[in-house]
């Protein structure tokens, strides 16, 4: 390793120039072999792909070293790949009821154990020496009590005597102790808030508890459950990993190494998946934990958080740590041989890798979590709405969750001139350099960017997201750029303002969303990153395995590394406004109009419009617009309006045609008429002169698309736009958070949206004042759906109280059947399905 030093210090601590090309672009396979994913970044993952299911996140490799074990624990029904470690195929695929993280091997190598997740209990298998994998025994946690969401079960972990099994009970925060023999639960000891890695002390006395939602790594008595001692690292924890190897000491004078030998050392290496660190911490004889190192896998110098570290393994020999950096798609390499560690460089991976082991022999094997590709939906909609499976959707249908299936790299033992490949591949498929925080280089008439002594002329932005919408659902008959008519759902009829919208400002025909559903969605939307808790769960709850919704806010473990927008603004000094988002609704609106009752993150309290009503498809959009109307008359007056403001609209997602409940067309031209009533009022203010509107979809929805099921439309509305061209460049939704932050002198939130491309080829140096004249609608935006009608049944099913509970794909089917009342649309196959 330590003949490529010198390169790897030069490599890494390069500033990288250059900036993405302008022109078409399609998300899928590029002409040098690489994969360019909806989120800006590329892949091209070293080592031979053994296919597995969704969401891989969980191995295991059995003692004698002959296995692999893989627990699959996505949207399709989980399962538990058994691999051969020899030759890297997979031997079997054996279903099991739930899992997520907790997958082990018992000492003796005879029987695997399996954290049972919303099944609340453990499950036990058989485990042959031939590798045959077989169900025993369920260790029930509460089998006379009934079940709850709350109730989940995370990692396990095995004592070394195989007596004693530890499980995270993940929302009752604290670890349930279960007696093996007997498969009963003899204690519970209490814990910080979700625990999320359980590991044994190697003398079997302590073990070590990470707390993914309270940034610290405790240690614990296994006999009385009592904290030794607690420790404080970075936000969110998630794996950790023991090295009992003494470092061989670095000697000045002599070009030699050799082991320290008065004392044996305990190494504990965290993960903190919201930076881009890894704490290395020294445990001693008395138990004392101390931070003596922190590794920073960043890929350059002024890298923004986003790099995600959340599995480590470590090499047989324990002189090599290998960071998994979930949002970087790398593995991070560390030489920990010495006193002082050492970043030696980065691996590519597939598309979010997940965990990582490594062999005996040195071979090295990488779960990515969603694969190599993104993927085109081309038979979604349809008019069939079969029945989801159990526990995990349907695989006769083009949804997200089922197209998306992981992968293990299988990779060669590192050499120094391999490694020095691998981490030039790997800085050159992200798209973040260091110079993308610095905008001297860029014109000064590029009204976009604000900087000491010339800031923007456009000094409002008002930023509104909508709900699940992909391009050709909406545009597709627009008549101009890349779109289909054949699949357009919402035309002119019930969209008049978005089709206006569309020609008179900029057409954005090559826009897509980072996210697959509104759980992601709204995160890379607000935060400018998907936490690595959204990532984990929402498959388990788009499968109504884990059925609940905890990704707007409330939920501690699923805080962004670097805040929200909102936060971002307000922390930068500038005068902030919120409508709708994180919105807690009352019943009904008392009679002071206040619509909610408060907000799920503290730092909207004192920014959001109480009266503005979250989301809630009964609830009218043209009335939420009148709040905005109402207080745009007060800026008026006062004239001063917000730096920023981030605006709701979500009755584009309909109630499908659940009996009662607003008609599809009715329910999206009410989203129509509403936002073309806010457009308007902004364009004849005395403040529209220095505003931009930014209008998006918080994902697609896996609607109907020609191109990919993550395209959707999008809209920037200021003077200092373009009026009536095209814009075919991609873009994304990191693109929309840094060009408003750009305009209004913001720091990235993460690398992803620091190294977006910014929106900046649709704005002019000088603004036409032109205002918008909103469309009236053309149909009723009152229209009830019948009570009896051929989908009402199968809308009734669908829970529409929250954004995102419902099967999306089935509410694209019906909405396909209740509006075309035709067949679905004939498969499309595009170049980079391939």
């Amino acid at each position: 390793m330590k003949q490529i030093y010198g390169f790897l210090f030069v490599l890494i601590f390069a500033v990288l120039l250059g900036s993405q090309p302008a022109g078409r672009e399609t998300v899928g396979r590029q002409g040098d072999g690489t994969v360019l994913l909806p989120n800006g970044w590329k892949i091209a993952p070293v080592g031979e792909q053994v296919p597995l299911d969704t969401l891989p996140m969980s191995s295991a490799i059995s003692p004698n070293g002959r296995f692999v074990l893989v627990l699959n624990g996505g949207y399709k029904p989980p399962s538990i790949s058994v691999i051969d470690a020899a030759s890297k195929k997979e031997l079997s695929r054996v279903k099991v009821a739930d899992g997520w993280l907790g997958l082990t091997f018992s000492p003796d190598g005879k029987f695997a154990y399996v954290g049972g997740g919303s099944r609340y209990r453990v499950f036990e298998f058989s485990f042959s020496s031939e590798g045959e994998l077989s169900p025993t025994r369920e260790f029930e946690i509460a089998p006379d009590a009934p079940h709850n969401v709350r109730d989940f079960i995370g990692d396990v972990a095995v004592s070394a005597d195989g007596q004693l099994m530890f499980a995270a009970d993940l929302y009752h925060d604290s670890v349930l102790a279960i007696n093996v023999r007997t498969g009963k639960v003899s204690d519970r000891y209490k814990t910080g808030r979700r625990p999320y890695r359980i590991l044994f002390h190697p003398d079997g006395k302590t073990f070590f508890v990470s707390s993914w939602a309270d940034a610290t790594v405790t240690e614990y008595n296994v006999s009385s459950g009592t904290e030794v001692q607690r420790l404080h690292v970075g936000p969110h924890p998630t794996d950790m990993i023991l090295s009992n190897r003494t470092p061989e000491e670095e000697e000045a004078e002599e070009n030699t190494k050799k082991p320290k030998k008065e004392e044996k050392t305990l190494r504990l290496f965290v993960a903190a998946a919201n930076t881009n660190t890894v704490f290395v911490v020294r445990v001693e004889d008395d138990k004392e934990m101390k931070v003596t190192e922190t590794l920073n896998v960043a890929l350059t110098p002024r890298h923004p958080l986003g790099m995600t570290p959340t599995a480590l393994a470590v090499s047989a020999d324990q002189k090599a740590l290998f960071t998994v950096c979930s949002d970087a798609n790398a593995v991070a390499v560390t030489d920990i041989s010495g006193q002082r560690s050492r970043l030696m460089g980065f691996i590519p991976t597939g598309w979010y890798p997940t965990a990582a082991r490594v062999l005996k022999d040195g071979t090295i094997l990488v779960l990515n979590g969603r694969g190599l590709k993104s993927f085109p939906n081309p038979k979604a909609p349809g008019p069939f709405g079969a029945p989801a499976i159990e526990g995990g959707g349907d695989p006769r249908r083009e949804y997200v969750g089922n197209l998306q299936t992981g992968t293990m790299s299988v990779i060669a033992p590192l050499t120094g001139e391999a490694l020095a490949q691998y981490t030039k591949s790997t800085m050159a498929l992200s798209p973040y350099n260091d110079s993308k925080l610095d905008v001297a280089e860029f014109a000064d008439d590029n009204v976009i960017y604000s900087k000491p002594g010339r800031p923007s002329p456009i000094e409002h932005v008002i930023y509104i997201i909508k709900e699940n919408r992909t391009y050709d659902q909406v545009l597709g008959k627009l008549g101009k750029g890349n779109s289909d008519p054949t699949l357009d759902l919402f035309d002119e009829n019930s969209a008049p303002n978005h089709y206006k919208l569309a020609r008179e400002f900029v057409l954005f025909d090559n826009f897509y969303v980072n996210a697959d559903v509104s759980a992601d969605g709204h995160n890379w939307a607000t935060a400018g990153i998907a936490p690595d808790y959204t990532q984990k769960f929402w498959p388990s709850s788009y499968a109504k395995r884990r059925n609940f919704y905890d990704y707007e806010g409330g939920e501690p473990a699923n805080s962004p590394p670097a805040g929200y927008i909102w936060s971002n603004a307000v922390s930068a000094g500038l005068s902030t406004r919120n409508y709708g988002h994180q919105a807690n609704n009352k019943k009904e609106a008392g009679a002071d109009g206040v619509q909610i009752t408060g907000v799920r993150d503290p730092s909207l309290a004192s920014i959001t419009n109480t009266r503005y009503r979250g989301f809630d498809l009964d609830y009218p959009d043209v009335e939420r617009a009148k709040v905005f109307l109402g207080e745009l008359k007060e800026f008026e007056a006062s004239g001063n309006m917000p730096r920023f403001i981030i605006m709701r609209l979500g009755n584009d997602h309909t109630s499908g045609t659940a009996a009662g409940h607003v008609a599809p067309l009715s329910s999206f031209a009410d989203n129509d008429y509403a936002l073309g009533l806010v457009v308007e009022a902004v364009s004849k203010s005395r403040f529209w002169a220095k505003t931009a509107i930014f209008v998006i979809e918080d994902d697609a929805q896996n609607g109907p698309d020609h191109v990919d099921s993550h395209r959707s439309p999008m809209f920037a509305l200021s003077p200092y736009t373009r009026r009536g061209i095209i814009d075919s460049s991609m873009y994304n939704q990191s693109s929309v958070l840094r060009t408003m932050e750009l305009i209004l002198g913001l720091r990235p939130l993460t690398h992803f949206d620091a190294g977006a491309r910014p929106i900046a080829m649709a704005f002019a140096s000088a603004p036409s004042m032109a205002p918008y004249e909103a469309e009236k609608p053309r149909i009723s935006l009152t229209e009830k759906n019948p009570v009896r009608s051929a989908t009402a049944g199968r809308s009734a099913r669908i829970d529409f109280s929250d954004a995102d509970l419902a099967d999306d794909d089935e509410l694209n089917a019906i909405l396909w059947e209740a509006i075309k009342k035709s067949a679905a649309p004939v498969p499309v196959r595009s170049y980079f399905s391939k």
